[in-house]
C-alpha cells in the first residue's frame, strides 16, 4: 500500500461527508464569499481553503428509494438555503429556473416536489457550490482523524479504488456521517447476504434480485419488515413487481409485511405538530434543562416522523388490499379467479425472534438459499416460522459513526471520553445533573448501533463495517458536551475552563437529536444550521487571525 500523501495545505474547514448537511454548509460558505466580494465591509470571508471528503464516487441521495411519482414529505421551501436567505444561489428555485422549469413546478400547484426532482435538485447545489470554489474529493473514505500538538486535525483518508492513502491539516472539522442501514438483530448478523435487503438500496437490490430469478412456474415468497414509510413504498413496488411474473392457476405470490404495532399509523404532518420542525423549537428542545425531559419530548412527537406512513401511502396500499378481498369474494361466489398474481399479508404484532439461512437442497428445486424467519406474536406469544426467498427490511438508520471515528483518536482525550458508549450532552444542561457517567434506563434507540466509519450520505448498505474501539465497553456512557452551535466542547470547556482559541473546532450535523431534536436527522432546518455553523467558523477564523498576530 502506498505511503499517506504528505499534507501541502492546512485548510480552514474540512468536512466528512458530502451529503445534503454538508452541501448546505458549502452553500452558506460560498454566500459569505459573495456578500464578502460586494463590498459589504461588515462580512469577511476567512474561509478561503475548504474541503469535503466523501467515500461515494459522486454526489447521490437515497439513490435506492427513488420509486416512480415518490413525493417529499416537507415543503421545497425547507431547501438548503431558503430560511437561512432567500437570496442564496442554491435554493430550489434557483434551481427551477437555471432549469428553465420555474413555471411549470407553479402550475403544478404544490409545495412537493418529486423525490426524483428533489435528488437533482441536490445534485444540483452539489456542482454549484463545486463550480463557486468549493473543493470535494470524491471516492475518498476517512480511516481515521488526529489532533496535532498546535491544535490542528489531521485527517487520513483513503482513495476506495486504488488504496491510496492521504494526510490533510485542518483547522475546523465538521462530521456529517448521514446514516447507515439498520436491520433487526436476528438479521443483521448474516448481513450482507444476497437474499437480505435494506431500503436504503432497494432498487439496485430489487433489480439484481428479480433478474437473479429463474425462469420457472414456482411462485416467490418475499417478506418485508417495518411499518413505516420506506416500508409501505417497498410493498407495493414489489406487489407491482410480482404480479408480472405469470404464474399457473391456483398459484400465487406470497407478500408479507411483518411488524411490531397494531397497524400502520399515519404521519402526523399537521400544521402544529409541524412546529417540532421549526428552528424556534431546536432553541426549546436544547434549552430545557435536563436529558429525560428532551427524551419526553421526542417522544411525544415520534408519529411525525418515525415508523409512520404517510396517509396517501396508507390509502394506496388499503385500496389494494380491498380490492384483494373483493376478487376473493368474487371467486368464493362464482368460482372465477380474477386475482393478480400476488397475495399481501399484514402480520402485525410479530416481531422476529431468529433467521436461519437455509441452503439449496437436492431434495427441492431452488437454486439460492432461503431464509427462514422464527416469528414472535408480541401479544400472543405464539412461535411461527416461515420461510421466504428474499427479506427487505424499511428499518431505518443508525448515525452513531461519528463516535467511533473520535473514541479510537486522541480526540477522545480532548473531550473527555473515556468509555464507549458516548452520549450527547447540552451544553445548557446543569453540571449537577451531569456527571462524567451515568446510567440511564433504557429508551427506544433513534440510531445507536452499528455502522459503517466511512463517512458517506447516502450509505452503501452492502459494504458495512466493523469498527473496535480502544475504550472499554460497558453499561456506563461517556458524556461529550455539544454547544446550540452544535460544537462539541472539549474536556477543558466541560469543566468551565477557557479553550485555546488556536484549537481546531469540531462541528457534527445530522446525528444530534438527543440534544437539538427531531429535525436534526431531516431536510427541515438545514439551511439555518448551516448558517449557525459558518458564522461561528468564521467568527473563530477571525479570533484566531488575531491572535496569531
Amino acid at each position: 500500500m502506498a505511503a499517506p500523501t504528505a499534507p501541502a495545505t492546512i485548510y480552514d474547514v474540512i468536512g466528512l461527508g458530502f451529503g445534503p448537511a454538508n452541501v448546505a454548509i458549502a452553500g452558506a460558505i460560498v454566500d459569505k464569499w459573495a456578500t464578502s466580494r460586494s463590498g459589504d465591509t461588515t462580512c469577511h470571508a476567512p474561509l478561503q481553503q475548504v474541503l469535503f471528503i466523501e467515500k461515494q464516487p459522486e454526489f447521490r441521495w437515497h439513490p435506492g428509494m427513488l420509486l416512480p411519482n415518490s413525493r417529499m414529505q416537507i415543503s421545497f421551501l425547507k431547501d438548503l438555503a431558503t430560511l437561512r436567505s432567500p437570496q442564496s444561489s442554491i435554493t430550489f428555485l434557483a434551481y427551477l429556473h437555471s432549469q428553465g422549469r420555474l413555471l411549470p413546478f407553479i402550475n403544478r400547484g404544490s409545495f412537493t416536489p418529486t423525490r426524483r426532482e428533489y435528488a437533482d435538485y441536490l445534485s444540483w447545489a452539489a456542482d454549484s457550490v463545486q463550480k463557486s470554489g468549493i473543493q470535494v474529493q470524491y471516492g475518498e473514505e476517512v480511516v481515521g482523524v488526529t489532533r496535532l500538538d498546535d491544535g490542528t486535525i489531521e485527517v487520513r483518508s483513503r482513495n476506495v479504488a486504488t488504496g491510496e492513502e492521504f494526510r490533510r491539516v485542518t483547522r475546523n472539522l465538521i462530521i456529517s456521517p448521514g446514516g447507515t442501514p439498520k436491520l433487526p438483530p436476528a438479521l443483521s448478523i448474516h448481513w450482507p447476504h444476497p437474499r437480505i435487503f435494506h431500503s436504503s438500496a432497494y432498487i439496485s437490490s430489487a433489480d439484481s434480485f428479480f433478474a437473479s430469478i429463474p425462469q420457472t412456474s414456482e411462485p416467490l415468497r418475499i417478506a418485508v419488515i417495518g411499518a413505516g414509510q420506506s416500508a409501505t413504498e417497498v410493498l407495493l413496488d414489489l406487489q407491482s413487481r410480482l404480479n408480472t411474473l405469470a404464474l399457473p392457476a391456483g398459484k400465487k405470490h406470497v407478500l408479507d409485511m411483518i411488524f411490531r404495532k397494531g397497524s400502520l399509523k399515519p404521519s402526523d404532518d399537521s400544521p402544529f405538530s409541524n412546529e417540532i420542525f421549526d428552528p424556534a423549537s431546536t432553541d426549546f428542545m436544547f434549552g430545557l434543562p435536563t436529558q429525560r425531559d428532551r427524551q419526553q419530548v421526542l417522544r411525544e412527537y415520534d408519529p411525525t416522523n418515525y415508523s409512520v406512513v404517510n396517509i396517501n401511502t396508507i390509502e394506496s396500499l388499503y385500496e389494494v388490499m380491498y380490492h384483494q378481498k373483493l376478487l376473493d369474494g368474487i371467486k368464493a361466489r362464482t368460482g372465477r379467479d380474477e386475482s393478480n398474481h400476488t397475495r399481501i399479508t399484514l402480520h402485525p404484532h410479530t416481531s422476529i425472534y431468529a433467521a436461519d439461512i437455509i441452503p439449496p437442497s437436492l431434495e427441492t428445486s431452488a437454486t439460492n438459499d432461503a431464509i427462514k424467519l422464527t416469528l414472535h406474536g408480541v401479544l400472543t406469544r405464539a412461535v411461527s416460522q416461515k420461510t421466504y426467498d428474499a427479506v427487505f427490511c424499511g428499518t431505518g438508520y443508525d448515525r452513531d459513526s461519528w463516535t467511533r471515528l473520535l473514541a479510537s483518536s486522541n480526540l477522545a482525550e480532548h473531550f473527555g471520553i473515556k468509555s464507549s458508549p458516548i452520549e450527547l450532552v447540552a451544553e445548557s444542561e446543569a453540571a449537577a445533573s451531569m456527571p462524567l457517567f451515568a446510567d440511564l434506563e433504557d429508551m427506544e434507540s433513534r440510531g445507536s448501533s452499528s455502522s459503517t466509519d466511512g463517512f458517506s450520505t447516502p450509505p452503501t448498505p452492502d459494504t458495512p463495517h466493523s469498527s473496535h474501539s480502544p475504550l472499554a465497553g460497558g453499561s456506563q456512557r461517556s458524556k461529550v458536551r455539544i454547544s446550540r452551535t452544535y460544537r462539541l466542547l472539549s474536556d477543558k470547556e466541560s469543566k468551565g475552563e477557557a479553550a485555546s482559541p488556536l484549537d481546531a473546532r469540531v462541528y457534527l450535523q445530522g446525528c444530534t437529536q438527543p440534544t437539538h431534536g427531531l429535525s436534526e436527522s431531516l431536510l427541515s432546518i438545514l439551511g439555518v444550521r448551516a448558517g449557525l455553523v459558518v458564522d461561528e467558523l468564521c467568527n473563530s477564523a477571525d479570533t484566531r487571525s488575531r491572535c496569531s498576530l
